[in-house]
């Protein structure tokens, strides 16, 4: 049986001091498998100090030239030494079967990454419904068919309409993705490029359909900030316009974009 401890870490990219970081921590804390856990941050403050402290937890800083939320994401797998390792967003609530679920779908040499359905929780509340949700899920239509696709054409066909990959759900598996990091190049949808790329490689992308993450969208979050600046607008059309050509990718972007209107609070 694989021991959690010495097979997965948990890495909190943490930015400024988010109030909601102990609630994430919390449900690290109270994984049915346990596992590392670690908070890496550009932004130390004694704030980050006395959370990790209270929880145990080793806190890194990343003093390197690398920021920015790609330097920071690719900072923090590097920390990781186990063999497989999810990049936890600090303001959101793990199910306590969440590291259980995934560690059981990877059992095979060949998978690249595991990542899981998610509810919308909306300061403190669970969405009920959500056009942003019922988009993406639509987009995954390949891995409801089927949970484990090798193919290359499966894997990539959901990622060229969009993003439907919840980035906080994701468990990477490190020995699988060599030479693997974030684009700079992406402020916001450097997990959609990233994936994109992923999708060309071999090995497995592999999806649980069940909601073991609680997203949290508030005023603060960083998803709010680039809908409102029009970032992650510019991000996704550059990428449908690489995948389609100008034309068709605007056509699409308009569509897609429809749905980003439940993620402005």
């Amino acid at each position: 049986m694989m021991r959690s401890m010495e097979n997965h870490t948990f890495i909190i990219p943490a930015y400024k001091d988010s109030p909601y970081i102990e609630e994430c921590l919390i449900s690290l804390k109270n994984q049915t498998k346990k596992s590392n856990i670690i908070i890496v941050t550009s932004t130390p403050s004694p704030y980050l100090k006395q959370v990790a402290e209270k929880y145990a937890v080793k806190i890194i800083t990343n003093n390197t030239a690398n920021k920015g939320i790609a330097g920071d994401w690719n900072f923090g797998l590097a920390q990781a030494e186990t063999k497989f390792v999810t990049l936890a967003h600090q303001d959101d609530i793990y199910e306590y079967n969440y590291l259980e679920s995934v560690l059981q779908k990877t059992d095979q040499k060949n998978t690249q990454i595991v990542f899981t359905d998610y509810a919308e929780l909306v300061d403190d509340k669970i969405r009920a419904r959500s056009r942003n949700l019922k988009v993406k899920k639509f987009l995954l239509f390949p891995f409801i068919i089927k949970s484990r696709i090798r193919c290359v054409f499966f894997k990539r066909l959901p990622f060229l309409f969009g993003n439907p990959l919840c980035c906080p759900s994701v468990t990477y598996n490190k020995e699988a993705l060599p030479v693997f990091s974030f684009s700079p190049e992406y402020s916001y949808s450097l997990d959609w490029y990233a994936w994109l790329e992923l999708s060309k490689r071999e090995g497995a992308f592999v999806f649980i359909n069940k909601k073991l993450i609680k997203h949290r969208i508030h005023h603060n979050s960083e998803t709010s900030a680039q809908l409102t600046s029009d970032v992650r607008k510019n991000e996704e059309l550059k990428i449908l316009q690489l995948l389609w050509g100008k034309r068709i990718g605007g056509f699409i972007s308009r569509i897609y974009l429809r749905g980003h209107k439940d993620n402005i609070i």
